[in-house]
């Protein structure tokens, strides 16, 4: 180890391009000894070979083992059948690699999408009532958008908003909603897995994607982030998964986080981005074994801005399970619903 520590401290300090570089090819025999020794709880040594001008720099990277979450991965198709020791990331570029190869579901024509997940977001009641409510959520999206699909939403016991109480009134936990979800209309706003299979399968023409979901300001940095983060949990062919989380890397100011924890409670790595105008870091959560994704969540770090203590926990998302059905629940058009055309 003495040694080792000596090595390190001669190899000079890497940054921009080649540090890119050296996170692929060290994520690359990442996956590959991953894969090879599955159950392997020993610590990792990988070296990545550096070269400039025919000179060839060895830099040794050490990771030690973390012990995997007691909490269940998220289920998405075989993902969590196969976990592999729990190595801890190093970067951005590390944790968005190992998630892109995670494999998904793939619906065929006629067939629907099921998500189930948990959902937490700010609500506002009355004059100046402020909580945070809770719902597990069903959907069933038709993959071909040809069918009508349905939405089931459940309300969960809602949290206080940091300093006040839960208002009094606000919806039951155990109260149902459901409703028809229509085949969509427009491109723009479909959601389905056939249409994410037109979208680009390259990270450059994904990120040009993302400038066209709504949003604005002086960061236009975080509205890609943002724009990234509504699709890392869509389901969608393989390249345009792969090219959703390269886009990711590719966004200015995005950090690794660390240890969070979904809206399920589920343990997990994070990466983010700081809306510094908002005092919000807005974080995606991947399982800390498989890299699956699990969900997403904002967090504040400027109490002054985000009104809210820092540290507190505002939206968040849990991603239960990603599986595929031949039928959709029979659901009526709801109260404010017209009946799919």
């Amino acid at each position: 180890m003495r040694q080792l520590r000596e090595f390190r401290g001669e190899v000079p300090e890497m940054s921009g391009a080649v540090l890119t570089e050296a996170e692929r090819s060290f994520v690359t025999t990442l996956r590959a000894q991953r894969a090879a020794r599955p159950r392997s709880r020993r610590p990792l040594l990988a070296v990545a070979g550096l070269a400039t001008a025919g000179v060839a720099v060895a830099v040794a990277v050490l990771l030690t083992t973390t012990t995997p979450p007691a909490a269940p991965p998220s289920a998405v198709g075989s993902a969590s059948a196969s976990a592999k020791a729990g190595l801890r990331p190093v970067s951005v570029a590390e944790v968005l690699d190992l998630a892109a190869a995670v494999p998904g579901v793939t619906p065929g024509p006629g067939q629907f999408v099921v998500t189930e997940s948990i959902v937490q977001d700010q609500a506002f009641f009355g004059d100046d009532g402020r909580y945070l409510y809770r719902m597990k959520r069903t959907t069933w999206i038709s993959s071909d958008n040809t069918k009508q699909g349905a939405i089931r939403s459940e309300n969960l016991a809602p949290l206080p908003f940091p300093g006040r109480a839960v208002p009094a009134g606000v919806p039951a936990a155990g109260s149902v909603d459901e409703n028809v979800l229509c085949p969509a209309k427009g491109g723009e706003i479909r959601q389905d897995y056939a249409f994410y299979g037109t979208l680009p399968a390259d990270a450059q023409g994904m990120l040009t994607y993302f400038r066209k979901f709504p949003g604005g300001g002086a960061d236009k940095n975080f509205y890609l982030w943002k724009a990234g983060t509504e699709l890392a949990g869509a389901a969608m062919p393989a390249a345009q998964h792969t090219a959703v989380y390269q886009a990711l890397k590719l966004v200015p100011g995005a950090q690794l986080v660390g240890d969070a924890q979904d809206a399920a409670g589920r343990g997990g790595v994070a990466v983010g981005y700081v809306n510094a105008a908002q005092g919000i870091r807005y974080e995606l959560i991947f399982d800390g074994n498989t890299f699956a994704y699990l969900g997403s969540r904002s967090v504040v770090v400027d109490a002054a801005k985000a009104g809210a203590p820092a540290g507190t926990q505002l939206a968040a998302t849990a991603q239960l399970s990603v599986t595929v059905s031949d039928a959709a629940p029979p659901v009526a058009p709801g109260p404010k619903q017209a009946p799919c055309a």
